[in-house]
């Protein structure tokens, strides 16, 4: 029914019309002003003379309808001029009848809260925009927040748009609950466990040949290991007791290319041996194992580590040639080639190439892939999303028809072995939208691994469940946010992260903003919009669980742009007091600085893709640590544990201590992923050169050990994910520090003078007694070196030493040990003028 406009009228209608008519102004649009405007609404754009509104008989109901015409890039609205009185608890539904031309943008209705007169929200509540052709209903509903008791109606958009408004109301009505599926109860009946060897490594370094491995969740906490050297069918036993500090050593003897090495349990522990001959430097200064590509002049775009063929190493499928085709009109271009996947042993063998095509255009979010066993085999299979053989392609080189397929393929052959439709690009109405695909992996049951087919970020978000069972994928369960409230549209992010968040033992799915349950309901959105970035872990060890930490994307017109939240409940810890444009990219989250308990995490604002002076690092409990130009991130560096401490170094073209000075001599090519892929528990850096991928490992002994982090669930399923996507750091379950004593040194040179920092602290269950003692090169004086170290749990102590004198060689180190009483001494070292 049309809603009459006019002000004097009000008065005959009753109850729920005469109040909707109260709340929003000319809802019909019926009643014009003496310019034969639409009375009572307002309109405005960023971009002036960009666009205009005007009344249009093509209309749903009565005489009129709204007419909104953009050409601009950025956003506009039509404003209503009625403020309402509401009471906090209050809830509504917001209707409107809405209609799009061609695949130009509509809008969507948005209901502003304020305090009296001061701003709370831009958006309490709004609807999606239409997808599809002819007239759609659009609704949603909002429960009016404790902070507002004043809304009003705006209509908002952005970018080049053409639609018609009419029939806006406002009512009181309770949002309806959510529509939940059944339970998921897979074919596994206990989690598949990713077979593990013992992942030794051995490569030659200035000092002889340094030697790591894993230490296994499932080996005897207290197990130690024994190292042989072998050669013309001799054994020699090179520790003189057996190992248990670390899983590392260092054999002094000169690299000799045909000696083996032996790692093995010692005497009275169970578990995997190992038998690897030395990688030689070959000229290299920092150690890297390659793997190399098909051909010369390709490079790599993402990587997928898993163990393909079951033997306990990972392996690792290259999507390559690198470069990257964006969706967005402004950066899109004809892809000049196709793409391919290269699978690769963990020695660098071929096992098969596939060509994805013409039809899977040359950009990440075309082209999403992932590894995973997903039926429990030990062997890994590759998932992609695939195109048809003939080429879709239209005239301009854009691909936006014909059918799409979720495909399975064995990890040894490259045989195909299942495929599924692809979510539907129809109801997306935009290249740009339609062009975002993802894959993730969820254990829905807690047991069974199943795929996810994600298509949208921006507004419409469609998902996909599917399980991997004899030889084919069954469907579990569908979601699409298409007649949701405007809260869950737009809410994906650029990567997807799956974990048990609420505690029931069953993966949810992070899609961004908002998680759904493992029945595929939603559990909670926040409603912020599109994160570039979000990172799920342990971030705050002083408070119980885990914690999800983002980095968006959507403009935040008071706080929020970078945010902490429960991942339980989806209840904002801290966050970002300050307005935002675009907080872009990757941004950082992870364990920088030893000063700081927990992970710092970084976001840096954009002006459109341009880098500004607004840019924070927030510690764990939401401090501000550093902003503005005082932190140089970018919009985001990599990080990776490298040296011996529990901090992770920035990578920088060479490993950075925050703060402090370089730790590694070069680390060359473009970062494609971080993860701990081979050797001890420090991460790996691989990067990508023309004709090959390179596995950068650290030559640093190590200061003690700790489980394999890819045995780390959270750790695990991030790293997955990293095959496509933006690829983010991974988080881990626990924060190392919390665990474990810790002691960093890290150095500030200048010249001939410089200062040491050392930081000792004490893990969270027990306090920390001992000595550190200092140690330079002959030519360098420390101020100080013996410090008495006396922590209660948690504690931390930091000294800043000055030193000066000139070392001799490059690279000569300031040793540091803490003995520690009743606990093995720690040892660490930094080095200097690298």
């Amino acid at each position: 029914m049309k809603m009459l406009g006019a002000v004097g009228v009000c008065a005959v209608l009753t109850g729920l019309h005469a109040w909707t008519a109260e709340l929003v102004a000319n809802p019909g649009f019926e009643t014009l002003d003496d310019k034969g405007q639409p009375a009572e609404w307002s309109w405005w754009t960023r971009e002036r003379g960009a666009g205009r509104m005007d009344v249009s008989d093509d209309r749903h109901d009565g005489a009129r309808a709204l007419k909104i015409v953009h050409t601009g890039e950025k956003d506009w609205n039509a404003t209503n001029s009625r403020r309402t009185p509401v009471k906090p608890g209050a809830s509504y539904a917001i209707t409107c009848w809405m209609k799009r031309a061609g695949d130009a943008r509509a809008g969507s209705i948005q209901v502003v809260g304020n305090k009296g007169k001061e701003l709370v929200s831009w958006s309490i509540g709004r609807t999606s925009e239409p997808r599809r052709a002819g007239w759609q209903r659009c609704k949603a509903w909002f429960t009016v927040p404790d902070t507002v008791d004043t809304v009003y109606v705006r209509i908002v958009g952005g970018g080049r748009t053409e639609c018609w408004v009419d029939d806006v109301q406002v009512v009181p009505e309770t949002e309806p609950p959510m529509v939940r599926g059944p339970k998921v109860d897979g074919w596994a009946k206990t989690r598949p466990v990713e077979p593990m060897g013992r992942g030794t490594l051995a490569v030659e370094v200035a000092q002889g040949v340094y030697l790591s491995w894993r230490l296994l969740r499932e080996d005897d906490p207290k197990i130690a290991f024994d190292v042989f050297r072998l050669k013309d069918g001799g054994r020699v036993k090179l520790n003189a007791a057996p190992l248990a500090q670390t899983t590392d050593f260092l054999d002094t003897n000169r690299f000799d290319a045909a000696v083996s090495y032996a790692v093995e349990p010692a005497a009275g522990f169970a578990g995997a041996s190992q038998t690897v001959r030395p990688l030689a430097l070959e000229g290299r200064r920092t150690p890297y194992l390659r793997i190399p590509l098909a051909a010369t002049n390709v490079t790599a775009q993402k990587v997928g580590v898993g163990d393909l063929d079951g033997d306990g190493r990972f392996d690792y499928v290259i999507k390559q040639p690198g470069g990257n085709v964006d969706p967005w009109h402004k950066y899109w271009y004809k892809s000049p080639e196709t793409f391919k996947l290269e699978a690769r042993r963990h020695d660098g063998a071929l096992l098969w190439i596939k060509d994805l095509g013409w039809n899977i255009e040359r950009g990440m979010w075309y082209s999403p892939m992932i590894v995973c066993d997903l039926d429990g085999d030990g062997r890994a299979e590759v998932v992609a999303k695939i195109g048809p053989d003939e080429d879709m392609r239209d005239a301009e080189g854009k691909v936006e028809r014909g059918p799409e397929w979720l495909a399975v393929f064995d990890g040894v052959t490259g045989r195909e072995r299942a495929r599924a439709a692809w979510p539907p690009r129809e109801a997306f109405g935009h290249y740009n939208y339609a062009s975002r695909n993802q894959i993730a992996v969820a254990y829905l049951d807690g047991r069974t691994p199943c795929l996810l087919a994600l298509r949208g970020t921006y507004n419409l978000m469609l998902a996909d469940a599917w399980q991997f069972k004899d030889g084919a994928l069954h469907r579990l369960w569908s979601y699409s946010n298409e007649e949701l409230s405007g809260r869950y549209q737009g809410q994906g992010a650029h990567n997807c992260l799956c974990a048990d968040v609420d505690g029931d033992g069953r993966d949810e799915v992070i899609l961004g903003s908002v998680t759904l349950d493992d029945d595929g309901a939603p559990l909670w959105c926040t409603g912020k919009g599109h994160p570039d970035a979000h990172y799920y872990g342990d971030i705050d060890p002083a408070r119980p669980g885990m914690e999800l930490a983002y980095i968006i994307e959507t403009r935040q017109s008071k706080e929020g742009g970078i945010h902490l939240l429960d991942p339980a409940t989806g209840t904002v810890i801290w966050q970002l007091q300050e307005p935002t444009r675009h907080v872009h990219s990757c941004g950082m989250c992870s364990d920088l600085d030893p000063t700081q308990p927990g992970l710092e995490i970084y976001g840096a604002d954009a002006d459109g893709h341009k880098l500004t002076e607004n840019r924070w690092l927030f510690s764990a409990d939401g401090r501000v640590l550093k902003s503005g130009k005082a932190v140089d991130f970018s919009f985001g560096v990599p990080s990776a544990w490298w040296d011996a401490d529990l901090q992770r170094e920035l990578i920088r073209g060479r490993a950075l201590d925050y703060d402090g000075g370089v730790v590694s001599e070069r680390i060359e090519g473009s970062v494609v992923l971080v993860a701990d892929v081979v050797g001890d528990w420090r991460e790996e850096v691989l990067t990508s050169i023309g004709g090959e991928l390179r596995i950068y490992t650290t030559p640093i002994p190590a200061m003690d050990r700790r489980v394999c982090l890819m045995q780390d669930s959270a750790y695990r399923m991030r790293t997955m994910m990293n095959a496509m996507g933006y690829a983010q750091v991974p988080t881990l379950s626990y924060v190392p520090e919390a665990l474990a004593p810790n002691l960093n040194v890290s150095v500030n040179e200048q010249k001939e003078r410089g200062v040491c920092r050392v930081v000792v602290v004490a893990p969270l269950a027990h306090g920390l007694k001992g000595r550190v003692t200092l140690s330079a090169p002959k030519n360098v004086r420390l101020e100080t070196v013996e410090m008495p170290v006396d922590l209660a749990p948690g504690g931390r102590t930091v000294w800043q030493i000055p030193y000066e004198g000139r070392h001799d060689e490059r690279g000569e180190q300031i040793r540091a040990v803490l003995n520690v009483e009743q606990g093995a001494a720690l040892k660490g070292s930094v080095p200097l003028g690298l």
